[in-house]
């Protein structure tokens, strides 16, 4: 018997050893799980049993060589991109392979990017979609160029169209069950919605990303999804799980070498997440220096600029004045090779704050004069490209489109025009400076930071609704709250500051009912209503998505409830006009009066009227939640968790304010748009 089993074994050993797996089932499983690197996949693709050699038919031979030049350009290495790159050529050139030469295209147009501009990679997107109409019955090809589309618009800036782009393959990668093509979109949607300024929408879709990423095991993509989310949880100012994100992604890109530029990168973010904690100085340095390290070994001269700005800025907390000097403008020389002059103007403004602490006042003026210029120059590089970009999206649409460009543009020039006021004044304050001495020089250089501040305000503005943007905003806060903060304590308090934000209801069925330039029109028309309700003084800022603040000097809490009757109507009163079509809007509400106790930050009154909002859509929407008054003995904790519940314990008095009674008619043209 036993002889038998082993006869029989033997007999095995051949088909076992031809059993193994082969390029359709390979590259079948990465499409449903991804893979743990690059470079695995790539070996276990030159694995497969039945690899095409030069005799096997096209079809098999382009498929096989398309899937390594992918795997490549993700992190597979020089060598495996020089020779997937040179098969397809040869197949392109000899045997007239069409989507050979439509995959060469789409490589071409990134490694373009990378080494040149979006608009040089353009030219190759441009020369690929002539191509797609040639592969026809190919469902991976739209699917192909639209990633290659959306990746270069955001490296162009334009956040709007790289997420539309990506949007739509989405939907092509989830029609042909492709798991893996369905997390890198979400994935590439995190930091495009970060940089949008909507961190919330980043950390939704991230999130959705890293758990479906972690489901399949792909690996090799988790690592990038987390440093991602860091950054978007920083801007929401969630110092918890920014640290907890960046140790992910940090553990993630150990032992990839093809992730080396991720563990950089979470090196350095994890020095700036301890720069923003006290007493933190060496753990600081450690981070940073570890990456230094690491981008110095792998001859990566620009990802050194990021580190060692941050150990210039530990240095000069730890006192040592001169080597944070000398370490910060090894950084600034830097980023000057490199022609990153966002980080030079960064990393001089860092510069600036060392040398004035260490007393050198005429090497600070130096540094501020070119950091001045530098943002002078970069403000007008952004208004030309805004314009341009404003004119290439709104070429084709009506009138209340181009008027909303027009205004951006204004606004933009009148940036331009401050900016070139301040430069002149700077030049008188150098003079007079230089003639008086040091301490003229130290108050010259206070008058300069206050004329770049009021510069940074004036050129603050979302492009597309003319509204203040987040940042603005948060400085304009910052502000308010210390005189808000002596009020607060006086026997007889002023009026404070009114502070209402307003999130618009069921956006996302308008951009699926009407489209993304409906959406962007109800956007323009909510801003221009909103504006003609203001006093002077007063803001209205874009805070992120179809989320709008207002902030409203001198406002009692008693006034709230009328106010956000005034704000519910003018946006619900009447639809938007767009494209002969009639957009029904109306929006939800938080009101708080700031502070509405003595000693309260701006966070902590947006954050109970983010709450406030949050009731008022979960109690049906079209309606606002005034906060007018919050006791002083009020528990924290339940403030920031129920109102409802700090209501009954009389902590608080809410006043709940109706929106517009919609028309029988308006109802019935919302109830069918909605649901088309």
């Amino acid at each position: 018997m036993k002889a038998f089993f082993l006869s029989g074994l033997f007999l095995l050993l051949p088909a076992l050893a031809i059993a193994g797996e082969r390029v359709d089932d390979v590259l079948r499983d990465q499409r449903l799980h991804g893979y743990r690197s690059a470079a695995a996949a790539i070996e276990r693709l030159g694995k497969a049993d039945d690899v095409p050699g030069a005799d096997a038919p096209l079809e098999q031979r382009w498929r096989y060589h398309s899937a390594l030049l992918d795997l490549a350009m993700a992190g597979g290495g020089a060598a495996s991109l020089e020779a997937s790159m040179k098969a397809l050529e040869a197949m392109a050139t000899h045997e007239a392979c069409m989507r050979c030469r439509f995959d060469l295209l789409l490589a071409k147009a990134n490694l373009t990017v990378r080494a040149s501009t979006p608009a040089a990679g353009r030219v190759y997107l441009d020369q690929a979609a002539a191509l797609l109409p040639q592969l026809d019955g190919d469902p991976s090809a739209p699917a192909a160029l639209l990633s290659a589309q959306a990746w270069n618009a955001g490296v162009d800036g334009r956040f709007n169209l790289a997420i539309e782009t990506r949007l739509k393959a989405y939907d092509l990668a989830a029609e042909r069950h492709d798991e893996a093509e369905q997390i890198r979109q979400l994935a590439a949607m995190t930091p495009l919605n970060a940089d949008m300024g909507d961190p919330r929408r980043a950390v939704e879709v991230g999130e959705e990303a890293y758990g479906r990423a972690n489901a399949v095991n792909y690996h090799a993509i988790m690592g990038t999804i987390a440093l991602d989310l860091g950054h978007a949880y920083s801007l929401l100012d969630d110092r918890p799980h920014q640290r907890v994100a960046l140790e992910r992604a940090l553990a993630l890109s150990e032992h990839d070498p093809a992730q080396m530029a991720i563990r950089i990168l979470a090196l350095n973010n994890l020095s700036d997440y301890y720069l923003s904690q006290s007493g933190q100085n060496q753990r600081v340095l450690d981070y940073a220096r570890r990456a230094d390290a690491l981008a110095r070994d792998a001859g990566s001269e620009i990802d050194r600029a990021a580190p060692l700005a941050n150990i210039g800025i530990a240095l000069s907390r730890q006192g040592r004045f001169d080597a944070s000097v000398a370490t910060l403008h090894q950084a600034i020389d830097i980023s000057e090779r490199h022609g990153n002059t966002t980080y030079v103007i960064g990393i001089t403004q860092e510069l600036v704050k060392v040398l004035e602490s260490a007393g050198r006042y005429r090497e600070a003026l130096a540094q501020l004069q070119k950091a001045d210029a530098l943002e002078a120059d970069l403000t007008r590089q952004q208004r030309e490209k805004v314009v341009l970009d404003l004119q290439e999206k709104y070429a084709a649409e009506r009138k209340s489109q181009q008027i909303a460009q027009l205004s951006a543009q204004n606004q933009l020039k009148q940036a331009q025009l401050a900016a070139e006021s301040w430069r002149n004044r700077l030049w008188v304050a150098l003079a007079a400076m230089l003639a008086l001495g040091s301490v003229l020089l130290m108050h010259s250089i206070r008058r300069a930071r206050q004329a770049n501040r009021r510069l940074a305000r004036q050129s603050s503005v979302d492009p597309l609704t003319g509204a203040f943007n987040r940042r603005h905003a948060q400085g304009l806060l910052d502000h308010l709250q210390q005189p808000a903060r002596r009020r607060a304590t006086d026997p007889e308090p002023g009026a404070g500051t009114g502070l209402l934000i307003l999130d618009l209801d069921f956006f996302k069925h308008i951009n699926d009912s009407w489209g993304h330039a409906a959406g962007d029109a109800v956007l323009v028309a909510v801003a221009q209503r909103l504006r003609g309700l203001l006093r002077h003084g007063d803001a209205i800022v874009r805070w992120g998505g179809e989320e709008f603040v207002l902030i409203l000097r001198d406002t009692p809490a008693s006034a709230l409830p009328a106010l956000a009757r005034h704000v519910l109507h003018a946006i619900g009163d009447a639809p938007v006009e767009f494209a002969d079509q009639r957009v029904p809007v109306t929006a939800s509400i938080g009101a708080v009066n700031f502070p509405a106790r003595p000693g309260q930050g701006w966070e902590d009154a947006l954050a109970l009227a983010d709450l406030a909002l949050y009731q008022a859509k979960a109690g049906g929407r079209n309606q606002a939640f005034c906060l007018t008054r919050v006791s002083t003995g009020a528990d924290s904790a339940r403030l920031s968790r129920d109102l409802a519940q700090a209501r009954a314990a009389g902590e608080v008095d809410l006043e709940v304010v109706p929106g517009p009674v919609r028309t029988l008619a308006a109802l019935s043209e919302a109830r069918v748009a909605l649901s088309a």
